[in-house]
């Protein structure tokens, strides 16, 4: 029994640690929920995720801030462009080209930005650009800001080879961005799903095996359909709470530098996240959104052993 919960539970020194990010995460997103509507928060806490591994590693604050004010600009002008297949793609592909300069130097760690263009673009988009606008760039300023304060931002970076960061954005921008310019051309309700498990799947990890790539897309995959399944048949409320509690989960595995396990718990918060904002209201709505989500899964695994197989190659002599 002690090692089935040795496997679950994350050691406590990482554990306490992202206790208190999330506490941060989650006070600064009730602020701007209160401030500006449940919309804008639910963007503060996905432009939170999107900046709170780089806040938490050692190099200037500015690096997060700027990152999270370019995704809020274009999440502001996604809510926009709700209406063109064409634009809204453009847009979601963009959020994943200006992360380039922090994942060269600090890693994958950006990975939900797509996500916060699809959630404005689609479920979020009632909320207006300014809405949008104001919660995600609030969490870019606040989340860096606060842990700086709190004397936390001292983890180590973790940089990719220019190659595999440009494999890697280059994947998640068309990946993300054809997948919502289709989606919503289809007219399909849950569009975002596509680009919710592309983005939670599509993590490389720099010199890895291939039966360790294998497994972390395992891990993902299940910790997104779960997401996806919970966040389908649970109140919203409960799917919030079950996301800050995997929040903590996946960010002291991400901290005790555990990728398989801190993937895993990451895609279910971003999965969890994106249905606090975007609730199904029946059944077959609940069916369309896991079904998209299997195809996302099946894209971004692909990609994801596509990236491994260029490490790999790069690595040899």
């Amino acid at each position: 029994m002690g090692s089935g919960r040795a496997g679950i539970l994350p050691p406590g020194k990482a554990s306490r640690l992202a206790g208190v990010v999330v506490a941060v995460l989650v006070a600064v997103a009730v602020a701007v929920g209160v401030v500006a509507g449940v919309g804008a928060g639910v963007g503060a806490a996905l432009g939170g995720l999107t900046v709170v591994m780089v806040s938490l590693m050692s190099g200037p604050r500015w690096h997060a801030i700027a990152l999270g004010v370019a995704i809020a600009v274009l999440a502001a002008g996604a809510t926009l462009a709700r209406d063109d297949a064409l634009l809204l793609g453009l847009l979601t592909a963009a959020s994943a080209v200006v992360t380039y300069p922090v994942v060269l130097r600090y890693g994958p760690v950006t990975g939900t930005a797509p996500v916060v263009l699809a959630v404005a673009g689609t479920a979020a988009a009632d909320i207006g650009p300014w809405a949008a606008a104001v919660g995600v760039a609030a969490a870019a300023v606040a989340v860096p800001l606060a842990l700086a304060a709190l004397g936390l931002a001292k983890l180590p970076a973790a940089a990719l080879p220019r190659r595999t960061t440009i494999a890697y954005v280059a994947a998640l921008a068309a990946g993300s961005g054809i997948a919502i310019g289709i989606g919503r051309a289809l007219e399909l309700a849950h569009a975002l799903w596509l680009v919710v498990a592309l983005s939670a799947v599509l993590v490389p990890v720099r010199g890895e095996t291939t039966a360790r790539a294998r497994r972390r897309v395992v891990g993902t995959v299940v910790g997104t359909l779960v997401g996806a399944v919970l966040a389908s048949v649970l109140p919203t409320w409960l799917a919030i709470a079950l996301a800050v509690a995997a929040a903590v989960g996946g960010l002291a595995w991400s901290i005790a530098k555990d990728e398989i396990r801190g993937a895993a718990f990451t895609a279910a918060v971003i999965v969890l996240l994106a249905g606090a904002a975007s609730t199904a209201g029946a059944w077959d709505a609940a069916l369309q959104r896991i079904g998209l989500t299997v195809v996302g899964v099946i894209l971004a695994s692909a990609l994801a052993l596509l990236i491994a197989r260029l490490e790999r190659a790069e690595e040899s002599p």
